[in-house]
């Protein structure tokens, strides 16, 4: 630049170059702490399917998070009156009493007093468990239950994947999920048809035609039907099969 003369506005370059020169000095070390602070995150340890399932401590898992189908901000047009929150809320409910009974495996002993609420379609195709091994889902198992085969992404190291369970929590629905994260236990209570039960957040509704549940959190919710697995939403339209009995 000073070929051209310009050299009274040399010391003001010079400090331009400076600055400059400590804007990159400053960017770098910036990037080295990005660097870092990306290394993998350590690997959360998931208790076994024989943790104790009697344990009323606060959560200690980690909150699930399923991809939900059915996402909070979707807007539905239908009557209140018609729509799942509503149908499953005016359900005849039942007592918790006799929900916290269960046994680890289909031939176990039955346990009572177990933490978290425990029960099976009439017919034994479902099975549910809420708030078992301190993890805050509602997870149904169910062989017309057919999720994605292959781990969900996100999930944790350890994670034994089972498509054959439908997972509920304030994130969301989803079909498929970590069996040793959400074991659901076995030989428990009978939620006849046509009662309803509400455990925390979440609400399920026994019918013939199957079981619809809901998280009040997320509004997020699946059916299980013949059929298999269909996620739903407190604001959508009920089943045909739940309108007709509720004379709607």
């Amino acid at each position: 630049m000073q070929a051209y003369g310009f050299l009274r506005r040399a010391p003001i370059r010079r400090l331009a170059t400076g600055l400059i020169a400590a804007t990159l000095l400053a960017a770098t070390a910036g990037c080295g702490l990005l660097d870092q602070s990306s290394s993998s995150p350590a690997a959360i340890e998931i208790p076994g399917t024989d943790a104790p399932v009697t344990e009323t401590s606060p959560a200690s898992l980690p909150a699930p998070s399923p991809e939900s189908s059915a996402p909070a901000s979707r807007s539905y047009t239908v009557a209140e009156a018609d729509s799942y929150r509503k149908v499953i809320g005016d359900a005849p409910r039942v007592g918790l009493g006799a929900f916290h009974i269960g046994a680890t495996t289909a031939t176990g002993e039955r346990m009572d007093d177990v933490s978290g609420v425990h029960f099976s379609t009439p017919d034994r195709a479902i099975r549910c468990s809420t708030g078992n091994n301190g993890a805050n889902a509602l997870v149904c198992a169910g062989e017309r239950i057919d999720g994605r085969k292959t781990p969900a992404p996100h999930s944790p190291d350890g994670c034994a994947w089972e498509s054959h369970l439908a997972v509920l929590s304030g994130s969301g629905a989803a079909a498929g999920g970590c069996a040793n994260l959400y074991p659901v236990l076995f030989r428990t209570h009978i939620l006849e048809f046509g009662s309803a039960l509400s455990a925390g957040s979440f609400s399920c509704l026994s019918d013939v035609s199957g079981l619809y549940c809901l998280d009040s959190g997320s509004a997020a919710g699946f059916a299980l039907t013949r059929t298999g697995y269909q996620p739903i939403h407190a604001d959508q339209q009920a089943a045909d099969a739940l309108l007709s009995k509720s004379g709607r």
